[in-house]
């Protein structure tokens, strides 16, 4: 049951993407294209082609994009330069280059407030929201959300662009377990698609509305929802999203017992993904017919199934991670060259300069022995102009090495930390192999918990890493604000409970509600994160784990996390708190992590003014405690 519902979220995040107006196909736009002159025409052409390929094919997007930004910019066009900047964060954000894609969308939104564009604004907020809902800080996505959703109904705000947020922000709420608020803008977002004739919007919404009926275990009307959704896109063509309605239906028939209907659905959905290279619905229906078939109890049948969806899921695993390292090089590439053109003018102009002075000089000498004290006079001043401009030339081939080697030490992290996660992946794979043979049930039931912890780790220091790249290169903004400890502490404690309450593992939060820090909200959240995360993997069940706050003497304030585990020995402690790289053994036995997550809390607080304590012993647990600067009254 919690892996069908787990399928449905995937296939419900469909929803997520923008509902748009059916775009001109790529072949029609590129024929335009080769004969639209460098004019405002042109950056309009580029933002289309890079919108129409955003969502399937990001990387062939990107080019697009950088030409729609740097002609927008050129012809100070700025309307096109809003909706390129809006269009590229985008395709950054499917190739999971979060910080950029943020990056371009504060400008997009600075630019909106600019034009006084409302359109622009809501559609900044509603972008941010959902990069930070992929990465699982819904506190932020939240607050973006409800910032887009106080400018949604102003007259100029697109209709398009209202759809885009009520569903966005529908499948939010679902996912904090807020259902009613979730049913409420995913049923605006349903209104808004049938009042403006988007029929596709308008299956897309009822299939949505569907999964969440599932997810509440109203099977009867999730099942009349999805056949609503089926029968509406069967008329509009678009087998994109009737491979995904179909699998939707398949799932909850499986789980109301219907397995002929819910393989025969599968099976056409199947084939409908296969005909247009739809990779993600192809694997879910893998997925699907292994379910049927356990179902069914022919387990053989189900093994091969489920065999295709893991070589698959590793084949599209393996090429998202191939976009993401692209979509990196082409940002670092791009400012490698920005810089060397910049080094080119910088040459050129003090080229132009030095032949100017020999000119005056040679000039000088056939005027007679005057012209000599002349020429040597501009002779000295321009050797000193060279050795300027040479100095300047050192300095940034080393900021040039120093970015190369930032990038170099990215690659060989996530080259070398990769493999204990995906090798976890593998074993699961090889326990279901032998569980199966066996015929242990019991050791299936464990394998989504195994599979979970394995997803959890991997998530974990996928966002470790990019966090340590990001600031080892300094495009990490320190912006501190007023925070509530309470309330940082709180929601810490919300995202882990589910895990807490998994392993017997009590939370408690000891903080007034009067004390507050000043102090980047992004950074302190990271920090508390890791430490929490850490506590929980070191704490045995029925242990407890308290987060505590308490302003010291002067202006700080100490936020402590406690746990009742193994502990550790002194040296292991001094060793954690000298180490300077990543790649550090764990604090207690084996190495099991990167040892990037200690790091990047101490890197994170000393940048803000604060500092990092642990006291251990052995089995007496273990404090860490971080103390940041306390909120100005």
């Amino acid at each position: 049951m919690q892996r069908l519902l787990f399928l449905c979220f995937l296939l419900c995040a469909v929803a997520c993407t923008t509902v748009a107006a059916q775009t001109a196909p790529e072949a029609k736009l590129l024929r335009k294209l080769r004969t639209q002159p460098s004019d405002t025409g042109r950056v309009r052409l580029l933002n289309a082609l890079c919108y129409e390929l955003h969502d399937n094919a990001p990387t062939q997007a990107l080019a697009y994009g950088e030409q729609s930004v740097a002609l927008a910019r050129g012809l100070q066009y700025q309307p096109g330069l809003l909706r390129a900047l809006l269009n590229l964060a985008s395709c950054y954000a499917n190739l999971a280059d979060g910080p950029y894609a943020l990056q371009l969308q504060q400008e997009a939104l600075q630019l909106a407030r600019q034009l006084n564009d409302p359109d622009g604004i809501v559609r900044s907020y509603a972008g941010m929201g959902g990069v930070y809902h992929e990465r699982n800080d819904t506190a932020a996505a939240l607050r973006n959300y409800r910032r887009a959703l106080k400018l949604a109904y102003q007259p100029r705000v697109r209709v398009r662009t209202q759809i885009m947020l009520f569903g966005n922000l529908g499948n939010l709420y679902f996912y904090l377990r807020r259902r009613p608020e979730g049913l409420v803008f995913t049923r605006r977002a349903l209104q808004l698609a049938r009042r403006t004739g988007d029929r596709a919007g308008e299956s897309l919404y009822l299939a949505d509305l569907g999964s969440f009926y599932m997810q509440m275990d109203q099977l009867e009307t999730a099942e009349g929802l999805m056949r609503q959704a089926v029968t509406i896109v069967e008329s509009l063509q678009n087998h994109r999203f009737e491979a995904g309605h179909l699998e939707l239906l398949a799932t909850v028939l499986l789980l109301r017992g219907n397995l002929e209907e819910a393989e025969e659905l599968t099976t056409k959905a199947l084939q409908l993904a296969r005909r247009i290279n739809y990779q993600e619905r192809v694997l879910d229906a893998y997925h699907l017919m292994a379910e049927i078939n356990a179902s069914r109890r022919q387990f053989e049948t189900a093994f091969d199934w489920q065999n295709r969806f893991r070589d698959l899921n590793d084949s599209l695993n393996s090429r998202s991670r191939v976009q993401t390292l692209t979509a990196l090089q082409t940002r670092y590439e791009t400012a490698e060259k920005e810089s060397q053109i910049r080094q080119l003018t910088e040459r050129s102009k003090s080229s132009q300069q030095r032949n100017r002075a020999l000119w005056v000089a040679i000039a000088a000498l056939l005027l007679g022995l005057g012209g000599v004290g002349l020429f040597y006079v501009k002779l000295r001043r321009s050797q000193a102009a060279l050795a300027i401009n040479h100095r300047f030339l050192e300095e940034a081939t080393k900021e040039l090495r120093q970015v190369a080697e930032s990038k170099d030490r990215l690659y060989a992290i996530v080259a070398h930390d990769l493999r204990g996660p995906v090798t976890s992946f593998a074993g699961v794979t090889e326990l279901i192999d032998f569980y199966l043979k066996q015929g242990d049930e019991q050791g299936l039931r464990r394998l989504p918990n195994l599979v979970r912890q394995s997803a959890h780790q991997l998530n974990h220091l996928l966002d470790n890493l990019l966090n340590w790249a990001v600031n080892q290169s300094g495009e990490l903004a320190f912006r501190p604000e007023r925070l509530s400890v309470e309330s940082l502490l709180s929601q810490t404690i919300q995202l882990y409970a589910n895990t807490a309450e998994a392993k017997q593992i009590t939370l408690e939060l000891d903080a007034s509600e009067e004390l507050a820090v000043w102090a980047d909200a992004h950074m302190t959240q990271t920090v508390l994160r890791n430490l929490v995360g850490n506590a929980l993997k070191f704490t045995p069940a029925n242990g407890t784990i308290r987060l505590a706050a308490e302003a010291l003497s002067g202006s700080g304030v100490r936020l402590s996390v406690t746990d009742t585990g193994t502990g550790m020995e002194a040296s292991q402690v001094t060793a954690l708190l000298t180490d300077a790289g990543p790649n550090t053994s764990t604090r207690r036995g084996p190495r099991s992590g990167t040892g990037l997550g200690l790091l990047l809390c101490r890197a994170f607080v000393q940048r803000q003014g604060g500092s990092l304590d642990i006291k251990s012993g052995l089995g007496q647990g273990t404090t860490v405690a971080i103390t940041l600067p306390a909120a100005r009254a």
